[in-house]
C-alpha cells in the first residue's frame, strides 16, 4: 500500500475521473515565462513547472509534474488532485512515454483556477518508487521523492491595486463634532477612572488566582486522553459528522505539537505548518511525513466532498496517536543511550 498521504487523497479522485475528457478546447494560458523546480534521488528525476509567476487572479495557470526514472524503477505518481484543494481543476492530462535514451516518463499537467489574490505556493507532490536495479543502494526499498513549492504571487484585477472610484460612492459631509462641556467631561473621567480602577483589581485577583490554580497537564497525557476520548465513541459516516471529526482530530495533534515544540501549529494553515516544520530539527522526516498525512487528510475531508472509510479514519487515529507517542517526552528519555 503505497504510504501515507499520497493514498490519503486518493479518495478526493471519487469525484473526478483519472483522465478528463476532451471535448472542448481548454482554455488558454498566458504566455509568461514559465518557472521550474527539480529534484533528484538515486534514478528519479522530478521537474515541476509553473506557467506563469505573475498571473492575475482570473487568469488559469498551468502545472506540470513531469517525472523520468530507470527503466528498472518502479514510479508511483501522486494520485489526482493530490493536495491541491484550494485551486479548482479546470482541466487535467496524463502521459505515460519511453525517451530515446530509454528512461520513462510520467507526466501530469493540471489546469488550475486561482483561489484568491496575494502571495500562493504550488503544492509538494509526493512521488514514490522501487529501485529494481541490482547493486543499487536503494533496490528493493521503498523511497519517496518530495517535490519543492514553488511560490507566486497573484495579481489584483484592478490595475495597481486601486479600486476604481465608482466602487466605493463617496460618504457624504460628516456631521461636525462636537465636544462636550467641562462639566460632562468632569463626569466621564470619574466614569474611566471608576472603570479603570475595576478593571485594576479584576486582574489583581485573576492573577492570584493563576498562581494558586494548579498546573496544566503536559500537552502528551492532554493529547493521548484526548485520543483515548475518541478511541471510545463510534466514528461517523454522514459528511458532516466526519467532517468535525477530522477536524477535532488535527485539532488535537496541533495543540500538542504547539505544546510539546512550541510551534503555533493552531494558528497557522496545513501549508504554512509545513513550511515552517521542514527546516525543524526537533521533529524526524518520518514523524513529519506523519503528521504531514494527518492534516492534509483532514483538508482534504474539510475541502472537498471526499468521505473516508471507517478504516482510513481508524488509521487517521492510530497514525495521530502513535506520532504522539513517537514524540512525547517519556519516548525520548526512554530511547536515550544510558551513561
Amino acid at each position: 500500500m503505497p504510504l501515507a498521504f499520497c493514498a490519503v487523497l486518493a479518495g478526493c479522485s471519487a469525484t473526478a475521473p483519472e483522465h478528463a475528457p476532451q471535448e472542448a478546447e481548454a482554455p488558454a494560458i498566458s504566455n509568461a515565462e514559465p518557472v521550474f523546480r527539480e529534484t533528484t534521488l538515486g534514478p528519479v528525476h522530478a521537474v515541476v513547472e509553473l506557467s506563469d509567476a505573475k498571473p492575475v487572479l482570473g487568469d488559469q495557470i498551468r502545472l506540470t509534474l513531469r517525472v523520468d526514472a530507470d527503466s528498472e524503477t518502479s514510479v508511483v505518481m501522486p494520485d489526482f488532485g493530490d493536495q491541491l484543494g484550494k485551486f479548482g481543476i479546470a482541466d487535467y492530462k496524463t502521459t505515460d512515454t519511453v525517451r530515446e535514451d530509454g528512461r520513462n516518463e510520467y507526466t501530469q499537467i493540471y489546469t488550475l483556477d486561482l483561489p484568491m489574490s496575494g502571495s500562493l505556493r504550488t503544492p509538494s507532490f509526493l512521488v514514490e518508487f522501487t529501485d529494481n536495479r541490482p547493486n543499487s543502494e536503494y533496490q528493493g526499498k521503498l523511497q519517496e521523492l518530495l517535490t519543492d513549492e514553488i511560490p507566486f504571487e497573484v495579481a489584483s484585477v484592478f490595475s495597481g491595486d486601486t479600486v476604481p472610484d465608482d466602487l466605493y460612492p463617496a460618504i457624504g459631509t460628516l456631521d461636525e463634532l462636537v465636544i462636550p462641556s467641562a462639566q460632562k467631561t468632569n463626569w466621564y473621567l470619574w466614569g474611566l477612572l471608576g472603570f479603570a480602577g475595576a478593571a485594576a483589581a479584576g486582574a489583581f485577583f485573576w492573577l492570584r488566582s493563576r498562581k494558586s490554580a494548579k498546573p496544566a497537564l503536559p500537552p502528551d497525557i492532554l493529547a493521548l486522553s484526548a485520543l483515548d476520548d475518541m478511541e471510545k465513541a463510534p466514528i461517523p459516516k454522514d459528511a458532516q459528522a466526519i467532517d468535525a471529526w477530522y477536524v477535532q482530530l488535527s485539532g488535537i495533534v496541533r495543540n500538542y505539537v504547539e505544546g510539546r515544540f512550541d510551534l503555533h501549529a493552531p494558528r497557522l494553515t496545513t501549508e504554512e505548518f509545513f513550511v515552517l516544520a521542514k527546516d525543524f530539527k526537533a521533529l524526524k522526516d518520518d514523524e513529519k511525513l506523519l503528521i504531514r498525512k494527518l492534516l492534509e487528510r483532514s483538508d482534504c475531508v474539510k475541502f472537498t466532498n471526499y468521505l473516508p472509510s471507517e478504516a482510513e479514519s481508524k488509521d487517521m487515529l492510530a497514525d495521530a496517536r502513535k506520532f504522539v507517542e513517537q514524540t512525547r517526552p517519556a519516548a525520548e528519555a526512554a530511547s536515550a543511550p544510558k551513561a
